[in-house]
């Protein structure tokens, strides 16, 4: 059963410990640029792409469900933990999912790499909620850690700067900024609780989901219209998007099971938890730039190059020292 083995591998002394929490963290991170990269492409091959996400979201809670009553990995603790862990983590799904709409608004007015920066730079907050309210040391090397991957985000977004803004972007893109700096701190949050780690990663995957569903079927109703319906005939038939939806699930379903959630917890448990979400945001930039190398073929900026060594950097000082 899968979940007996999650616990099992948990009571490993590895997959206890924070070695395996930045381990996790790193992969995790790095898997995001796949969301990156459907996104970009979906538009131009005319998917919507809240409808990636409303379809993506409906087959993630799907197979939840069915693996959760498969593998009898429904929640033991008490009603009330399970309650108010899985609603953590449904209000930070429909944050994600709505956070990721006002972007592409913005990202359609403004100058990508700038809007990117600006919403990245919310990787702060989780780190000054964990330093804050649950008790992760502010070291000097984490401190330089935080600045240089803070110093990499503008120069990332200094190198792509544009000159074809269309109107207002500053404003949706600060309001992503806020949605972020709120979600992330929601997501890691549970992880610091003994109780809540009771709650296994199949459930806190579902909840998500649920959260991203819920808010994807309320954006489409609210823009449902002639055009919108015709749109999503000529999508739901189109093998692309059923491609795309494979492919994010996929790994999305396989790293929160094994990776995503036990890799907080393991984090956490190190008082380290405050650290996830630079470090996952951190790989996520450097596995997204160099797939723009490889894959899209775009040229390596001096800029680029720069902020890819200081990312880099960043991350060494973030994982030392460890407890």
């Amino acid at each position: 059963m899968m979940q007996t083995l999650i616990q099992n591998l948990s009571s490993l002394p590895f997959f206890g410990s924070a070695w395996f929490g930045i381990l996790a963290m790193v992969i995790v991170g790095s898997s995001w640029c796949l969301i990156g990269l459907v996104m970009g492409d979906a538009p131009k091959r005319g998917i919507e792409p809240s409808l990636v996400q409303l379809f993506g979201n409906s087959f993630s809670v799907a197979a939840s469900i069915v693996i959760m009553f498969a593998t009898g990995s429904v929640p033991e603790c008490s009603w009330w933990i399970t309650f108010a862990t899985c609603g953590a983590y449904v209000v930070a799904g429909m944050m994600n999912f709505f956070m990721l709409q006002i972007m592409a608004y913005a990202m359609q007015r403004g100058p990508n790499g700038i809007i990117w920066a600006i919403i990245q730079s919310a990787l702060i907050f989780p780190f000054l909620g964990g330093v804050i309210f649950f008790g992760v040391e502010l070291t000097f090397a984490r401190t330089v850690g935080i600045l240089l991957l803070l110093a990499a985000l503008i120069l990332f977004g200094a190198a792509k700067e544009n000159s074809n803004a269309r109107g207002n972007w500053r404003l949706p893109a600060f309001i992503c900024l806020a949605i972020c700096a709120v979600q992330q701190n929601i997501q890691t949050a549970p992880s610091y609780y003994e109780e809540a780690r009771a709650v296994g990663s199949i459930v806190r995957s579902l909840s998500a989901a649920g959260g991203g569903l819920v808010g994807a079927i309320f954006y489409n109703l609210a823009r449902l219209n002639a055009e919108r319906k015709e749109q999503f005939r000529r999508n739901i038939f189109n093998p692309i998007l059923w491609k795309y939806i494979g492919a994010l699930q996929f790994f999305n379903l396989l790293f929160a099971y094994t990776l995503f959630y036990p890799g907080m917890n393991a984090m956490a448990d190190a008082g380290l938890g405050g650290m996830c979400y630079p470090m996952m945001v951190g790989s996520c930039i450097i596995s997204f730039t160099l797939s723009s190398i490889w894959i899209l073929k775009e040229k390596l900026r001096p800029l680029q190059a720069a902020a890819l060594g200081i990312c880099v950097s960043g991350l060494v000082l973030l994982c030392i020292p460890l407890r």
